[in-house]
């Protein structure tokens, strides 16, 4: 076996760890690019503060939403008049990929729509600005990743990603505190895509050793922490134990992405993501059930079984550690029960047409999805069923 793993030069992980983020800065002056919930709350004001007290020069920028090819550029374009040097990310996936692509574009020209996959003209060349990169939610991994998305919305929309191996975010300060207050059903939606990925790249058929034994811990740490969520357990005074958990579960999540893929889930809501309005989290919680029951079904019609170290038999062992445990060993029930515990999680999310998806849309998006490194190619017409079971 051959391969190669990617990640973060350094991982600063803990409660109240958003304070070391002025000793992890280099030279230069800095833009600070959040979201909103952060921006309102009282760790802006001690990162301010702490900024301030060291004379550090920084600048301050807002993304809401899913960041487009002209909030990127719009950006830049401030950065570079204010001399940033360097960037810090605090927020969701959404400021985390923004982060990143103001950071790469800071050192290129032309516009972050010409280097973007599949729509773009030109290849990035790695160059970047010095990045560090703080989640406040446990979902996309995006902290850990090479790739910034970028969207635009409509009919002729994309979601297509900035991609090079340097633009893993070579710090990743991970304060578990700031996550809470992120409302239930974004936290919900958050862990249902950690979930997804863990589970994705855990059966890929481009999984490494590394990549397994972070999977596996991976759904160990979700499988403890869900209980925020599944038994409401918010305002908790442990509720940042399970936050913990929940955050290294997204972490691991962004790792084993990184280096070994994603599967059908993420195939599809990457496409829906550019039809509709609907969060990424709720795509892949939605089709996590209807994706996931095909794909056993024609892992069985070929011959696996529950119990093995093949595709299914790692199903069965999701099924098993969320269930009972990272010890629990897994029986032939336990792929049922996995796909029935996605099937609840869903059913606390909107369906696909709360967010503007109509069924005269489906065929473009399964048109413009795909399987990846998915152990099984659904065809298109079983992707297309899947979607209608949660259109």
């Amino acid at each position: 076996m051959e391969f190669r793993h990617r990640g973060n030069a350094a991982l600063i992980f803990g409660a109240g760890s958003i304070g070391a983020v002025p000793d992890a800065l280099g030279p230069g002056a800095v833009l600070v690019v959040t979201g909103r919930h952060f921006r309102d709350g009282a760790a802006w004001d001690a990162l301010q503060s702490d900024l301030r007290q060291r004379d550090i020069d920084y600048r301050h920028e807002i993304v809401s939403g899913e960041p487009s090819p002209e909030v990127v550029d719009a950006i830049v374009e401030q950065a570079r008049h204010q001399g940033a040097q360097q960037v810090v990310a605090i927020g969701g996936g959404s400021v985390l990929d923004a982060g990143k692509a103001v950071a790469a574009m800071l050192r290129h020209d032309g516009s972050v729509f010409d280097y973007l996959e599949g729509v773009g003209s030109r290849t990035p060349d790695g160059n970047t600005a010095p990045l560090l990169a703080v989640p406040t939610t446990a979902g996309t991994g995006s902290e850990a990743t090479k790739n910034a998305v970028i969207s635009r919305r409509g009919r002729q929309g994309f979601k297509k990603s900035l991609r090079h191996d340097a633009f893993v975010p070579p710090v990743a300060v991970i304060d578990p505190e700031l996550a809470v207050g992120c409302p239930p059903e974004v936290t919900v939606a958050c862990g249902m895509d950690a979930f997804c990925q863990l589970l994705e790249s855990f059966v890929s058929t481009a999984a490494t050793p590394i990549t397994d034994a972070l999977a596996r811990d991976g759904l160990a740490r979700f499988g403890r922490g869900k209980r925020l969520f599944v038994d409401r357990r918010y305002g908790a005074t442990d509720e940042v134990e399970d936050r913990a958990e929940l955050a290294l579960a997204a972490y691991y999540s962004g790792l084993t992405l990184a280096n070994a893929g994603l599967g059908t889930v993420h195939g599809l809501a990457g496409p829906l993501g550019a039809v509709c309005d609907v969060p990424h989290g709720v795509a892949c919680g939605l089709l996590l059930e209807p994706v996931y029951r095909r794909v056993a079904d024609r892992l069985a019609g070929a011959g696996d079984a529950p119990g093995g170290s093949t595709a299914i038999g790692r199903l069965a062992y999701a099924g098993a550690v969320l269930e009972r445990g990272a010890q629990a060993q897994p029986r032939d029930r336990d792929l049922q029960a996995l796909l029935a515990t996605c099937r609840s999680w869903a059913e606390s999310l909107p369906r696909l047409s709360s967010y503007g998806l109509s069924e005269t849309d489906v065929a473009a998006v399964v048109a413009a999805s795909g399987n990846k490194t998915s152990p099984v190619t659904l065809t298109p017409a079983e992707r297309h069923e899947a979607i209608l079971e949660v259109l």
